[in-house]
C-alpha cells in the first residue's frame, strides 16, 4: 500500500508555476499513476459509441480498468478482451439502499456478462442507526458480495475484485472506522471512498482513519478514493494511503493532455 516513491517523484516535477498537469510527470511516471486509475463513465445518458472511445483511449493511456454502468459491461468487455484494461462496474449505485438480494443478483449478473471488478455502495445510511438488524444487514451485504465475486475469475483468471464504496463523505470519523471494520472483516479487497455523486467526496481525513484501521487489523485491504478526485493536487494528497484512484474520463484526459470526446462527466 505504501507508495512514498510516488509522493516523492511527484514533489519532485510538481511545478506550481507549469500551465499544464500533463507537463509535471514525465511519460513514465504518468504511466505509474494511470495504472492507479479507474477510468470512470457513469452518466445514464452515455452511448455504447461513447463507452467505446472510452475504452480505447483506456488502451492507450494504460490504466487499470474502465468504470461504467451495468448496462454497459457487456459493451465494455468484448471492446477490451484483448487488453490488460479491466472491467469494473458499480452495484446498487448510487444510493446502496438496494437489498441484499438484488445487489447479489445484479452481482452475479455484471459477472457473467464480463465485469473484472465490483464496486457496490453499501447501505451506509444504516451507519447513523446503529443497531443489531441494521449491522446484519451490512455485513450480510458486503460477505455475500465477496463470497459471490472471489468464487469467480476475472478475464486473467484471478478472482474478481469487491471495492464497498462507503460514502464516507457523509459519514463521522466512528462511522468510517465501523464501515472499514465491516469491510476487513467481510474480506472485502478495496475500501472506495465515496460515489462521487454527493457534495462531499474524498477526504484525507477519512482516508487516514480508514488506512489506521486496516493497519491495526493486520489485514492486507486497500483504498480507492474517488469524488471530486480531479487532478495532480488531490492525487499528491491521497498516494500514500490509497492503491486506486477514481476519477472521471475528463479528468484523465487533461492529466495526460489528450483530448475529450465524450460527455462531460462530473464524477
Amino acid at each position: 500500500m505504501k507508495l512514498k516513491k510516488y509522493t516523492q517523484f511527484i514533489n519532485e516535477e510538481f511545478y506550481p508555476n507549469t500551465a499544464d498537469d500533463s507537463e509535471k510527470l514525465t511519460n513514465k511516471k504518468l504511466e505509474e499513476i494511470n495504472s492507479m486509475i479507474d477510468y470512470t463513465l457513469l452518466e445514464e445518458s452515455a452511448t455504447e459509441d461513447e463507452i467505446l472511445v472510452l475504452c480505447r483511449k483506456a488502451t492507450m493511456l494504460k490504466v487499470k480498468s474502465v468504470c461504467v454502468l451495468p448496462k454497459m459491461v457487456k459493451v465494455a468487455s468484448e471492446a477490451l478482451k484483448d487488453s490488460s484494461v479491466l472491467v469494473c462496474t458499480v452495484i446498487s449505485f448510487p444510493s446502496g439502499k438496494d437489498s441484499v438480494q438484488s445487489k447479489i443478483d445484479e452481482t452475479k449478473s455484471v459477472i457473467a456478462n464480463g465485469a473484472d471488478e465490483v464496486d457496490m455502495v453499501l447501505n451506509y445510511h444504516l451507519l447513523s442507526d446503529k443497531n443489531e438488524d441494521n449491522d446484519d444487514v451490512l455485513y450480510d451485504e458486503v460477505s455475500g458480495l465477496a463470497n459471490i465475486c472471489h468464487a469467480s475469475t476475472n478475464k486473467n483468471g484471478a478472482p474478481v475484485i469487491l471495492k464497498v464504496i462507503v460514502e464516507s463523505g457523509l459519514l463521522n470519523e466512528e462511522q468510517t472506522r465501523e464501515a472499514t471494520k465491516i469491510c476487513l472483516k467481510c474480506n472485502a479487497d478495496f475500501i472506495k471512498t465515496s460515489t462521487g455523486k454527493v457534495a462531499v467526496g474524498a477526504e484525507l481525513n477519512k482516508i487516514k482513519v480508514m488506512y489506521d484501521t486496516i493497519r491495526s487489523s493486520g489485514k492486507s485491504m486497500k483504498i480507492k478514493a474517488s469524488g471530486g478526485v480531479r487532478d495532480m493536487s488531490q492525487i499528491t494528497q491521497f498516494i500514500t494511503y490509497v492503491d486506486r484512484f477514481g476519477m472521471g474520463y475528463g479528468s484523465v484526459d487533461k492529466l495526460n493532455n489528450v483530448g475529450t470526446t465524450t460527455t462531460n462527466s462530473s464524477y
